[in-house]
C-alpha cells in the first residue's frame, strides 16, 4: 500500500511538473491564428469585386497586421513551434507573406529562413516562393526560379540569379528541377513552349 501511494505521488509530482501542450504561449499563438485568419479572407475578398471602401478598410487591416506581427518580433523574437505550435508558425509567416510592406518582408525574410532551417514547420517551397516574390520586388533576380508570367503565348520566367545551379538549390528546397517545374506550369496556364 505504501509504494502505491509513493507511486501515486510521483505520478501526480510528473503530471503537474510537465505541461501537457509543448505550446509555451497560447494568447501568442491564438493572435497570430486570428490575425492570419483575417488576413486570408481579405486577400480572397480583394480578389472579388469589392467596393473601394472595403479595399480601403483591408489595406488598414493588413497594415495593422503588419505593425503588430513588426511588435512581436521586436519583442519576442520570430515565434517557434515551441512557443505557438507549429500553426502559429505558419499563420505568422502568413502575415508576412501578404503584407503589402516590403521593407517588412525583408527585414523578416532571415527570421523565415532560418524557422525553415530549425524545421519549425514552413515548407522549402513556400520559402522559395517568398524569397524570390521579395527578390523581385526589390528589382533584383529571383534565387529559385519561382516566378514567372506568360507573355505572348508563352511561359517566361524572371530573370533567374544563377541559372546554372537553380536546380541544386531548388533541391535543397524539396522543389522539383527547373524543366519539371517549367512543365508543370505551362500545362496549368495551359501554355505550350
Amino acid at each position: 500500500m505504501r509504494y502505491m501511494l509513493l507511486l501515486l505521488a510521483l505520478l501526480c509530482t510528473l503530471v503537474f511538473t510537465f505541461p501537457v501542450s509543448a505550446q509555451t504561449k497560447p494568447e501568442l499563438q491564438q493572435q497570430l491564428l486570428n490575425m492570419a485568419q483575417q488576413s486570408q479572407q481579405i486577400q480572397t475578398r480583394q480578389k472579388s469585386n469589392a467596393t473601394e471602401v472595403l479595399k480601403n478598410m483591408a489595406t488598414k487591416i493588413t497594415q495593422l497586421h503588419t505593425q503588430t506581427l513588426n511588435q512581436i518580433v521586436q519583442l519576442q523574437g520570430w515565434p517557434s513551434k515551441e512557443q505557438v505550435t507549429e500553426a502559429g508558425v505558419k499563420a505568422a509567416f502568413r502575415l508576412v507573406n501578404h503584407s503589402n510592406n516590403l521593407s517588412f518582408q525583408q527585414n523578416m525574410l532571415p527570421f523565415i529562413i532560418q524557422s525553415y532551417m530549425d524545421k519549425q514547420g514552413l515548407s522549402g517551397e513556400a520559402v522559395a516562393i517568398f524569397t524570390d516574390k521579395v527578390s523581385i520586388a526589390q528589382g533584383k533576380n529571383q534565387v529559385f526560379g519561382t516566378q514567372a508570367n506568360v507573355i505572348g503565348g508563352k511561359l517566361v520566367f524572371f530573370k533567374i540569379e544563377n541559372e546554372d545551379s537553380v536546380d541544386q538549390l531548388r533541391s535543397q528546397m524539396g522543389m522539383l528541377p527547373l524543366t519539371e517545374y517549367k512543365k508543370s506550369l505551362e500545362i496549368l496556364y495551359g501554355v505550350k513552349e
